[in-house]
């Protein structure tokens, strides 16, 4: 295994290798011109057209190659470039022409497959490719009578696809049975879980029938092998089975949880306990208001009490100073008398 990737256009062998260093250097100088870069890639096409090549695919697999090799120091180098070139990635219009950007990426990388694995993660996060590129390219273009299914950087790169997809639907799904989400918004809602939703039960399906005539045998070739006497189709196939069960279960979890009537009963459920939270709102507003009021009434209470205490002990005191009052006179009249006056 390399620890560096090979640039492939480095060997004058390579078809397209004078045209494929060229795009590289118009990479490297962030001032290129896009037309200087598109006469290189029409150069490539029109060669392409006389050797009897998809134009397309050619100036596609030249430019995605000298994109790896630009990048090839890092991980941030490669997004930094991919970044700078994503308008022209995203002009790629043909399926079959994504699937070549998936290609060139995994040949240059073919010694390390984890960063090939990385690196169309974040083309999908672009949109540069597509779910659905992705699982055609790993399961139908690359299937190799079943030995890809033994690798397990192609179940990543599989699981990590169908994981994006999957929790989208589910992020919609989540706002759909919002009970308040408005009216208004709902319609827009259900479109775009039913449409996302369908999407999704087409690579499911997709991936069913790429592993299906693995796991029964029945791909082309694996009965003449079994004839042969050789036991490498028992062992496909049993990883077919495997690839097989693993993914009806995935699909029957996502069903599950995101269906039709999984997420009308969701919504159901998310109403009912709208309605429940509005109700005990409503109750413990209502004790809440009854709380101040009779708050209210008792410090009403309190403070008539406190009036009728003050009032109480007002008469007291001064019925104390009429009574002391009397008592002096009645004293002063007695000294008098013992006085004799």
């Amino acid at each position: 295994m390399r620890d560096t990737p090979v640039f492939k256009f480095a060997s004058d062998q390579t078809p397209f290798a004078e045209q494929g260093r060229k795009v590289v250097e118009l990479l490297r100088d962030k001032k290129t011109d896009d037309e200087e870069m598109q006469a290189v890639l029409t150069e490539i096409e029109s060669l392409a057209n006389e050797q009897g090549s998809d134009a397309n695919t050619a100036s596609t697999d030249a430019f995605v190659t000298a994109v790896c090799q630009v990048g090839c120091k890092s991980m941030s180098h490669v997004l930094a470039t991919i970044d700078r070139t994503k308008g022209r990635l995203l002009a790629v219009g043909p399926a079959e022409v994504k699937r070549q950007i998936i290609s060139s990426v995994t040949e240059f990388w073919v010694d390390q497959p984890g960063t090939a694995v990385d690196i169309i993660d974040k083309l999908l996060n672009y949109t540069i490719v597509t779910p659905m590129s992705v699982i055609e390219w790993a399961l139908h273009d690359h299937l190799d009578k079943g030995k890809s299914l033994s690798l397990n950087w192609v179940y990543e790169l599989v699981s990590n696809t169908m994981t994006k997809v999957t929790n989208r639907v589910r992020q919609i799904a989540m706002a759909r049975i919002d009970a308040h989400l408005p009216a208004d918004q709902k319609h827009i809602v259900d479109e775009t879980l039913a449409r996302e939703r369908q999407s999704m039960r087409e690579l499911f399906a997709a991936i069913d029938d790429a592993v299906s005539g693995i796991a029964t045998g029945a791909e082309d070739g694996m009965i003449e092998s079994y004839d042969d006497g050789n036991m490498e189709p028992a062992l496909l196939q049993s990883w077919g089975k495997r690839w097989l069960n693993t993914w009806r279960r995935k699909s029957a979890v996502e069903e599950a949880v995101v269906g039709d009537s999984a997420v009308a009963a969701s919504a159901e459920l998310a109403a009912k306990n709208a309605e429940r939270e509005a109700a005990d709102a409503q109750r413990d507003a209502e004790e809440a208001e009854q709380e101040a009021q009779q708050k209210v009434k008792d410090d009403e209470a309190a403070a008539a009490t406190a009036a009728a205490d003050a009032a109480r002990a007002e008469t007291q005191a001064n019925a104390g100073k009429v009574e002391q009052n009397g008592d002096g006179e009645m004293k002063d009249e007695a000294m008098d008398e013992a006085d004799g006056v």
